[in-house]
């Protein structure tokens, strides 16, 4: 058996490297002195492919666009913008127009303050309309036209970035700035094409280069849009989560921290804050072995800090009170849906022993919600004579998803080949997701219902002190899920209600051991032995623990044994059943 009870320790991250970090120098102080660090320098990735559009040598044929998948925020497009313009040459004055009684001519401009002349190397917009991007030309009635910049005019000689969401709502926009960029020539239209422009303005040589921002959708979006773009693009994807290895990956994080504090000018954070900043943030990536290098996420959690942070410093009793404070605010339906189980409106039994019944555990994720919830739910199974049919009633009743379906189908399937060798089952199975009413999907409950059924089938009852969550493949092996974390803490949330004895706990996938990042309380449960942790690789361990029975042991009885000694006198009765001398006696009794 391979089953493992986890200590307090093994369910949150190794905050060893935070321990020896503290020793070191202050890494807030030592960022000081690094000026030179931006945003690219823990995106490699980002930065050659930046240096691909902006290479130090322009040359005609270079690439002019580059796609990144990036979140369209402002704060990211102010951090990649400062981290361009740090390698970018100073830009060329651009051009200017001059106006005399019915001419309009270009030149090239003598300073910034002339009216088409370059402002910035690098500039950014998250959204764009026809006049933001290209200007405009007015005409106010009895006096003579305007021309008004945009900003391809501002930026042009540099980079400009674009929020693709915007651009993609306004195909024509696009499609406009597209052939531009590779003509390298503006040319002013009428905004109203049964007006012509008043007068003739000669056309604007450009030298730009476009970096669309947009999430996967978008990008995808634009891929149905113009396929062939996507063959003459330059593509990077901006990292959001950073793989710790070693504690040097760690202090990278950390600097990354302290860069984006002091970007944002907030207070210096304390060295001893970054072991609660640490195990927020695994729990915010799902994984002890990454951390989030979202500008977000990280700018987020510290200005919550900095409204409870003294003496002009984020420490570990600000980073406390934000994540609390920040829970409290969002905690308002999770607390609604606890009561109804808190009030027995929903049934879950964390005490005693039943056949065919077992605690299993799910994610409830609302629209406009902004976290998962963890839920217990109880599943039942019931067994009647019959063809072996697995009977699935959320299935049946259209309240399951194709992934629900397909875990039902492997559990099935994993039956049929463990007690069907040389005939059909004699009994057939119903499952149900009691006290459901909406539609589930997932197969994070297969292993929960496949040991309800091998309960129902050998008669051996569940320890109802034990929730259990995890998929399972044809051969019986557990297999990871998601939302570990909040489903542990959902079922310790119910058994703390319902009075913890010291017995229950939460039976995961050994697999699933890296995404934990427990919360203190449930951590100080597990310490005072008041609840528990484990982790199997197959059903046979899961059963163990729920029925204290073996599933397959030679020395003692076990539940393959009792299955198969029920199927066998099931099966013997049938063939009495048929024998001659019972269909004699039935018709001797007509």
């Amino acid at each position: 058996m391979a089953i493992i009870q986890l200590n307090a320790q093994q369910l949150q991250p190794d905050l060893s490297y935070i321990s020896e970090l503290r020793n070191k120098t202050n890494t807030s102080k030592a960022l000081e002195s690094e000026k030179s660090e931006h945003l690219l320098m823990w995106q490699p990735r980002v930065a050659s492919a930046l240096s691909l559009l902006c290479p130090n040598k322009r040359e005609y044929y270079s690439p002019r666009f580059m796609l990144l998948k990036a979140p369209e925020s402002e704060l990211f497009f102010n951090l990649l913008q400062q981290a361009i313009k740090y390698d970018l040459p100073t830009p060329e004055l651009g051009y200017s127009y001059f106006f005399s009684k019915n001419k309009i001519t270009l030149t090239e401009a003598k300073s910034k303050q002339d009216n088409f002349a370059t402002k910035d190397n690098c500039l950014f917009a998250s959204s764009v309309d026809a006049e933001k991007l290209f200007g405009c030309v007015r005409q106010p009635e009895n006096n003579p036209i305007k021309l008004q910049a945009g900003l391809v005019h501002h930026a042009n000689g540099g980079v400009l970035i674009l929020g693709l969401r915007s651009l993609l709502s306004q195909p024509s926009l696009w499609t406009k700035l597209k052939q531009m960029v590779i003509k390298q020539k503006f040319e002013w239209v009428s905004s109203d094409e049964s007006h012509p422009l008043p007068l003739s303005i000669p056309a604007m040589p450009l030298d730009l280069r476009i970096v669309l921002v947009g999430d996967r959708l978008s990008l995808a979006e634009l891929q149905d849009f113009e396929p062939e773009f996507y063959s003459t693009s330059i593509y990077a994807e901006f990292e959001n989560e950073l793989q710790v290895k070693s504690a040097s990956q760690i202090e990278q994080w950390i600097n990354y921290l302290n860069f984006i504090a002091n970007k944002q000018q907030l207070p210096n954070i304390d060295t001893l804050a970054f072991a609660k900043i640490y195990k927020e943030a695994t729990r915010y990536t799902g994984d002890q072995y990454y951390l989030p290098l979202s500008v977000d996420w990280v700018n987020s959690l510290l200005v919550n800090a900095t409204h409870f942070s003294q003496n002009s410093t984020i420490d570990e009793s600000a980073i406390k009170a934000a994540i609390k404070q920040k829970s409290w605010h969002e905690d308002y339906l999770q607390e609604r849906l606890l009561d109804e189980i808190f009030s027995h409106q929903i049934m879950i039994n964390t005490k005693d022993q039943v056949v065919g019944q077992i605690n299993g555990l799910s994610i409830i994720e609302y629209p406009g919600y902004p976290k998962a919830i963890g839920e217990p739910t109880r599943l039942s199974c019931l067994i009647h004579f019959g063809d072996g049919e697995l009977i699935d009633i959320e299935r049946k009743t259209e309240l399951a998803g194709n992934i629900h379906s397909k875990g039902m189908m492997i559990m099935q399937a994993f039956i049929m080949s463990e007690f069907a060798i040389n005939h059909q089952l004699p009994f057939s199975t119903s499952l149900v997701f009691e006290q459901s009413y909406n539609e589930i999907d997932g197969d994070s409950a297969s292993l929960a219902g496949l040991c309800a059924i091998i309960s129902a089938l050998s008669q051996q009852p569940i320890d109802q002190q034990l929730a259990v969550t995890g998929s399972v493949d044809q051969f019986g092996h557990v297999q990871s899920i998601g939302g570990v974390n909040e489903k542990i803490e959902g079922f310790f949330s119910v058994c703390k209600h319902q009075g913890l004895t010291g017995e229950q706990g939460v039976i995961i996938p050994a697999t699933n051991q890296r995404h934990l990042s427990l919360s203190d309380e449930v951590i100080e449960a597990i310490e005072q032995e008041q609840f528990s942790v484990w982790t199997v690789e197959h059903i046979a361990d899961a059963l163990y623990l729920l029925t204290g029975i073996a599933y397959k042991d030679k020395s003692s009885i076990n539940l393959y044994q009792l299955i198969h000694a029920r199927m066998q006198a099931v099966l013997l009765q049938d063939k009495k059943q048929d024998s001659w001398l019972s269909k004699w006696q039935k018709y001797c009794k007509k």
